[in-house]
């Protein structure tokens, strides 16, 4: 879509009356939501109008995806994008929702250039083809939990954002920085080969979930979720991390 057309579907877009059983919604099953200031909300809701105008839900599994269903998961994937909206998620057409856990096919390829076939069973996925796939029974648990810090709508929505800004790319496997220049790069790369090295050690790390050790991507992924679910014990853990990330995304959720 050209950019004037599309200017113009969102300002129609958010003129539109945000419906009250969308602010219902939120306030039982957003926790966030209600320690948004006036300002806030109103801009969340705008986003809202926005996200949910342009991009595509679809039931998986014999799921039908209700108005509930669209309005969480907005809610969450649009608080990255408070402030900045970054083009509402440009590479993302459609949100694939499945009853819960489902089962994907995965390759793996050993050192010989063999190549296994098997299946897992997974929470959610975000794909580069403009997909996110989503588990409805695992946004529930991770949305409605004080305690975990997880959230995984935040954790697939910010390989969006990676896949977009390029958050995790100046940092490879082994944890080495490919541009010193950048602080961001650094500050993610040490993050990133302290969370290798706890899960080597069986360590808990706190407030970050071991998982981020997988690759850098999922690192960023599980800080974004610790950015948002647990903003102030981030703060206090990760100082330097975490002002970076309110520096790029201009929030404070440590504040809200």
């Amino acid at each position: 879509m050209m950019p004037i057309f599309r200017s113009i579907k969102r300002s129609f877009a958010v003129r539109k009356p945000f419906p009250p059983e969308y602010e219902s919604i939120l306030n039982r099953n957003v926790r966030i939501y209600k320690k948004l200031n006036t300002r806030r909300k109103k801009l969340l809701q705008e986003r809202l109008k926005i996200f949910m105008n342009e991009k595509i839900f679809e039931g998986c599994g014999g799921l039908a995806v209700t108005d509930k269903m669209k309005v969480v998961i907005s809610a969450y994937a649009c608080l990255l994008i408070l402030e900045n909206p970054s083009d509402y998620y440009p590479y993302l057409r459609s949100i694939l929702v499945y009853p819960d856990d489902y089962v994907a096919p995965v390759y793996e390829e050993d050192s010989g250039g063999v190549i296994t076939e098997g299946n897992e069973r997974r929470e959610g996925e975000s794909w580069d083809s403009g997909s996110v796939v989503l588990s409805w029974a695992d946004i529930k648990k991770t949305t409605q939990s004080r305690s975990n810090g997880s959230n995984l709508v935040i954790h697939e929505f910010a390989h969006q954002l990676d896949l977009q800004y390029g958050m995790s790319g100046s940092v490879d496997v082994n944890g080495n920085v490919l541009n010193f220049e950048d602080e961001w790069s650094i500050e993610l790369a040490k993050t990133y080969g302290q969370l290798v090295k706890h899960r080597r050690l069986g360590r808990k790390t706190g407030v970050l979930d071991l998982y981020g050790a997988i690759h850098p991507a999922e690192c960023f992924a599980v800080v974004l979720e610790a950015f948002i679910e647990k903003p102030r014990k981030l703060s206090m853990q990760y100082p330097r991390l975490y002002r970076l990330l309110g520096d790029f995304f201009s929030i404070d959720p440590a504040r809200w």
